[in-house]
């Protein structure tokens, strides 16, 4: 009989603990190494294309202004849980570019790049 109990104790721990694990991306990945070709005031839109693919978003600002945006995120998430404590980690992996476009030509843009880790443990 002891035997048992400790089999189904042993089970029921079994199905308590468990773990999880989340992917998830967003926008379309770009190389990175392509920033460096942009020149302001040189690049055109069609360049722009070659290099980067259609833009994640473009917004209108006048007749002859327009604001491109590209971005990558790539996120993932573990848990981990036990009987009495669970341990959560993280990281996040982001590009942006912001390019703003004057008559058919980059007049400016920005680029950020970055990864950000995180672990949470709750005892």
């Amino acid at each position: 009989m002891k035997a048992v109990i400790a089999s189904l104790f042993i089970i029921a721990i079994t199905f308590i603990a468990g773990c999880a694990t989340s992917n998830v991306t967003a926008g379309r990945d770009f190389s990175s190494a392509n920033v460096a070709k942009i020149v302001k005031g040189k690049t055109t839109v069609e360049e722009m294309t070659q290099m980067f693919g259609q833009p994640f978003t473009k917004v209108v600002l006048s007749a002859t202004d327009e604001k491109w945006m590209y971005f990558y995120n790539q996120s993932s998430s573990k848990a981990q849980s036990y009987v009495v404590t669970m341990s959560v980690e993280s990281s996040n992996y982001q590009k942006t570019l912001d390019v703003l476009i004057s008559n058919g030509v980059v007049s400016n843009f920005t680029f950020t790049e970055g990864a950000n880790p995180s672990a949470i443990n709750v005892n």
